[in-house]
């Protein structure tokens, strides 16, 4: 009995299953057709409408280019001419600032060694009109007895030379062997007086200066000063390029470091500011 109701059980299970295929052949029956829409397509049953997201522009946007990473260059324009490396990279007012002053310490420069040698000149004339070797031996001061030539003189000056007396002997240099030492002895030391042409060799006591001594003494002065000015100015220079190429160097650590994302800002700066005619200050600022 109990085989005989199971399988009268399972033919029961096999004819339901055979009319629900039936039915679901009947309500979907195969097409080749095509439909406009999802809603024709899918026929009475119901389609969600599509996420807001979804229905967003999905073209890309566009994406900002990365910083490109500064390069070298800058340093060897500061190398040039100062200021040039900074302005190239934007910082126009440092840029000219710096560009400005190695105009005026070239211009400084060449005005101030023009006048030094043209001051110059004049004084080597003046000595030249002023002062000889015949007088200087004709008319040495009587610590010498008498002498006719140089080497008189020479021999004398070595003999006392240590004793302290006037007027103090300093070796003699000729303009063929030293141009410069010729012209500095002239003026400088007593040992050459009596060759000035306005020394009385019979004045007593002698005369320790002259008017014409003393002229040229301003005169070689007013030269050696315009030169030691053409000088400075040629440091002024030197130090506005090494300032160029430091602050063009820091400059492009911080922006090599920005764009390799080591933050904003500079953590690295320099500051100059003059200090009167011929001095100045630098500081370097380090940021932490």
């Amino acid at each position: 009995m109990r085989i005989f109701f199971g399988r009268i059980a399972l033919v029961a299970m096999c004819l339901g299953l055979a009319a629900s295929s039936a039915q679901a052949a009947d309500a979907f029956a195969p097409s080749l057709r095509t439909y406009g829409t999802a809603s024709l397509a899918a026929g009475a049953l119901p389609v969600p409408d599509a996420p807001a997201h979804f229905s967003a522009n999905l073209a890309l946007e566009d994406v900002a280019a990365a910083p490109s990473t500064q390069s070298y260059w800058p340093l060897l324009y500061s190398t040039l001419i100062p200021g040039l490396g900074e302005l190239t990279m934007g910082y126009e007012k440092r840029g000219i600032a710096l560009m400005a002053a190695e105009v005026v310490a070239w211009t400084g420069y060449y005005k101030n060694h023009n006048d030094g040698m043209d001051e110059r000149a004049a004084y080597e004339a003046y000595a030249d009109q002023h002062w000889t070797e015949a007088k200087w031996i004709s008319d040495f001061p009587n610590l010498c007895n008498n002498p006719q030539t140089v080497q008189d003189i020479e021999e004398c000056g070595q003999a006392s030379s240590g004793s302290g007396a006037w007027p103090g002997y300093i070796p003699y240099i000729t303009k063929e062997q030293d141009k410069q030492h010729y012209y500095e002895n002239l003026g400088k030391y007593d040992w050459y007086i009596s060759g000035w042409d306005d020394w009385d060799s019979t004045a007593d006591p002698y005369k320790h200066d002259t008017d014409h001594r003393t002229t040229y003494r301003s005169m070689r002065q007013a030269s050696n000063n315009s030169l030691d000015d053409a000088d400075a100015f040629v440091w002024v220079s030197v130090a506005a390029r090494a300032f160029s190429i430091a602050e063009t160097a820091i400059i492009i650590h911080n922006k090599r470091d920005d764009a390799a994302g080591g933050g904003e800002g500079s953590p690295i700066s320099l500051h100059a500011r003059p200090r009167g005619k011929t001095g100045g200050e630098v500081a370097l600022e380090v940021t932490f």
